[in-house]
C-alpha cells in the first residue's frame, strides 16, 4: 500500500492511500454498501482529521501522480459519512475545531505520517497553542499525534522526532499514551496470543 501527502488548491494538507479488496475481510466485502468499491479505492483523509473521502476505482499510476492530479481526484471523491469515535480518546470536540479555525492552535513546521502496527495511520507535528490566563498571553508547544478525529498531545518529546524511524514514532506514541493494563483472563479462552502479548 502506497501513502502520499499533498496540499489541495486551498492549501489544506491531505494524505491518500490505496485500499485493495484483497486486504478486506470477506464478510465486509459482502456488505451492500461495498458493491461500488469492489475494485478498491483511494482513501483521502485531511491531516486535521476533519474530512475523509474515497474515490473508486483506483486510478492507474496514482502513486506517481502530481499534486494537481491528486487535487482533481480529491474533488471527484465521495465524502465518507459517519464518525469514528471508538477507542479511549473519543472524537475531537467542536471547541477544539473552533480553536484551530480561530488560530488559537496552529501547526508549526512539517508533519510526518506513519502507520501503527494495527494499521491506523497517524500524523505527527509540533503545534503551538495560544492562551490568555489572568490577562497574560502565553504560548505552549506540544507534539500532536492525530489519526482521524483522535488527537493526542505530548508535552515533552525528543528534539530529533522528525528524523525518527516509523518504529521509533510508534514507540514514542505508545510510551506517551499507554493503554490501560488488561485484567488477567479468568477463562481458558484466548482471542489472540497470550495474556502477556496483550499487555
Amino acid at each position: 500500500m502506497a501513502l502520499r501527502e499533498f496540499n489541495d488548491d486551498a492549501g489544506r494538507e491531505w494524505r491518500v492511500w490505496d485500499v485493495r479488496t484483497e486486504n478486506i475481510h470477506p464478510a465486509t466485502l459482502a456488505e451492500d454498501y461495498m458493491r461500488d468499491y469492489l475494485d478498491g479505492w483511494l482513501a483521502f483523509e485531511a491531516i486535521d482529521g476533519e474530512a475523509k473521502c474515497r474515490l473508486s476505482p483506483i486510478p492507474v499510476k496514482w502513486e506517481s501522480a502530481g499534486r494537481e492530479q491528486l487535487a482533481m481526484w480529491l474533488r471527484r471523491a465521495e465524502p465518507v459519512r459517519g464518525d469514528r469515535t471508538s477507542g479511549p480518546h473519543g472524537s475531537v470536540s467542536p471547541q477544539a475545531t473552533a480553536r484551530v479555525s480561530a488560530g488559537i492552535e496552529r501547526p508549526r513546521g512539517s508533519a510526518r505520517t506513519f502507520r501503527f502496527p494495527a494499521g491506523r495511520f497517524w500524523s505527527v507535528a509540533e503545534w503551538t497553542m495560544s492562551g490568555d490566563t489572568s490577562g497574560e498571553s502565553r504560548e505552549q508547544t506540544v507534539l500532536r499525534f492525530t489519526s482521524g478525529r483522535r488527537s493526542l498531545d505530548l508535552r515533552e518529546w525528543p528534539d530529533d522526532w522528525m528524523t525518527m524511524s516509523d518504529d521509533q514514532l510508534v514507540a514514542l506514541l505508545t510510551k506517551g499514551f499507554p493503554r490501560p493494563t488488561q485484567e488477567k483472563n479468568p477463562t481458558s479462552f484466548r482471542r489472540r496470543g497470550s495474556d502477556e502479548e496483550l499487555r
